[in-house]
């Protein structure tokens, strides 16, 4: 469980429900089922570590569907 603060006092609270064991790819639940994240330090996410991210956040309640997939697709 986490306590983030954004902007002084705005809090938020937010469950990392599954996590690798490098710590590349985790994934990040908020206080309700409408709030999820698959975070990754690289650009791209394996597609087993998908697979298995959207198995639990669906037994967890989460509607994967919904997610929204960013492309990192810009060049430094």
């Amino acid at each position: 469980m986490l306590k983030v603060s954004f902007f002084g006092p705005f809090y938020a609270g937010y469950n990392v429900i599954a996590i690798d064991e490098n710590y590349k790819y985790a994934l990040v639940a908020g206080k309700s089922t409408q709030y999820l994240w698959i975070l990754s330090r690289e650009t791209t996410i394996p597609d087993a570590i998908k697979k298995d991210y959207l198995k639990i956040a669906e037994k967890s309640g989460y509607t994967t569907k919904d997610l929204i997939w960013v492309k990192h697709d810009k060049q430094n």
